[in-house]
C-alpha cells in the first residue's frame, strides 16, 4: 500500500489493494473488514508524509477523493481514520492534531466524528480527561462549529441582502445551530459519565479510589467549562439576531476638480482674459 501511494499509483490499483486486504480481513473473521482496509490506507499516508506536515498534506490532498468516500461507507469508518492517524503520531500528538485540522477543513472528518473518538471511544476509563491534546482536540473542534455559526449571523446581518439569500441563510443557520446544539450535547453527556462514574470503563474494581475522585473532579470541570462555551454562544447568536440591521453605508462621493490651467497670454491678454501688464516699462 505504502509503494502504491509513493509513486501515485492510479485509484483503480488502490481499490484492488484495499479489496484484497478486505477480503483477507473477513477471512480472519474480523468483524468490519473496511476498518482495516482503512488503517492501512491512512497509515500509509500517514508514513509517506511524515518527512513534514506539507508532505502529508500534499498525500492527503492526491488521496481526498478516496478519502471522502471512507466515511459515508461506514459510521465508524471516520473514527478509525482519527485513530489511526493518532496512532501514528502517539509520540507527537501535536503534529496528529494538525492533520486532524486539516481533514476537518476537507471534510473528510466531521465534528462529531472527533468527539466521539477522543471521548468515547478513546476514553480510557476518563483518564483521557488530563491529556492536554485531548482538550485541544475537542476544543479546537467545537471551535470550527462555533465559528462556522457566527460567519453565517454575520452575513445575516448584511444590509441590503435579497429576500431569497436572507431565506437561504436563516435556513442554513437553523440547520448549523441543531449542528452545534447536538455536539454540545454529546460532549456533555460524555462528560456526564465521567462525572458521575458511570461510564463503561468506569469500573470500581479497576481503578483506585483516589483515580476514580480525580477523574470525576476532572468530569465535572470539563462539563462547567463546555456548558459556559455553549451558553456563550447561545447567548451571543440571540443578541445578534434581536439587534436592529445596522445602515447601509452612504457611497463616497466622488469630488470632481476641473483642471484650471491657465492658457498662454494672446495678443496682450492672459489664460483669464484681463490685459497683461509689461514689467520694467521705463
Amino acid at each position: 500500500m505504502s509503494a502504491l501511494v509513493r509513486r501515485k499509483a492510479p485509484d483503480p490499483e488502490i481499490a484492488t489493494v484495499i479489496e484484497s486486504i478486505e477480503q483477507a480481513a473477513a477471512a480472519s473473521g474480523i468483524p468490519n473488514p473496511k476498518l482495516v482496509s482503512t488503517d492501512a490506507f491512512v497509515t500509509s499516508i500517514c508514513f509517506i508524509g511524515s518527512k513534514s506536515l506539507s508532505h502529508v498534506l500534499s498525500c492527503i490532498e492526491r488521496c481526498k477523493e478516496r478519502l471522502l468516500a471512507i466515511g459515508p461507507s461506514s459510521p465508524t469508518a471516520q473514527r478509525q481514520i482519527i485513530a489511526s492517524v493518532m496512532e501514528y503520531w502517539k509520540h507527537q500528538p501535536g503534529v496528529g492534531l494538525n492533520i486532524i485540522d486539516k481533514l476537518l477543513n476537507y471534510t473528510i472528518l466531521t465534528p462529531m466524528s472527533v468527539i466521539e473518538w477522543a471521548i468515547v471511544d478513546h476514553a480510557q476509563r476518563g483518564t483521557v480527561l488530563s491529556e492536554a491534546w485531548i482538550y485541544e482536540m475537542i476544543s479546537g473542534t467545537v471551535g470550527k462549529v462555533t465559528n462556522r455559526v457566527r460567519q453565517i449571523v454575520a452575513a445575516l446581518r448584511r444590509p441590503g441582502l435579497p429576500e431569497e439569500q436572507v431565506g437561504l441563510l436563516k435556513e442554513t443557520l437553523e440547520r448549523e445551530m441543531s449542528d452545534m446544539t447536538t455536539l454540545f450535547r454529546c460532549i456533555d453527556d460524555a462528560l456526564l459519565s465521567f462525572r458521575d462514574g458511570n461510564q463503561d470503563q468506569m469500573e470500581a474494581d479497576s481503578q483506585s479510589q483516589n483515580e476514580s475522585t480525580l477523574v470525576r473532579t476532572w468530569g465535572a470541570r470539563w462539563m462547567r467549562v463546555f456548558q459556559r462555551k455553549y451558553a456563550v454562544e447561545e447567548n451571543w447568536i440571540k443578541e445578534e439576531l434581536a439587534k436592529p440591521l445596522p445602515e447601509p453605508e452612504p457611497e463616497p462621493v466622488q469630488d470632481f476638480k476641473m483642471d484650471m490651467k491657465e492658457e498662454p497670454a494672446v495678443n496682450g491678454q492672459n489664460g483669464t482674459g484681463h490685459e497683461t501688464i509689461d514689467e520694467g516699462i521705463e
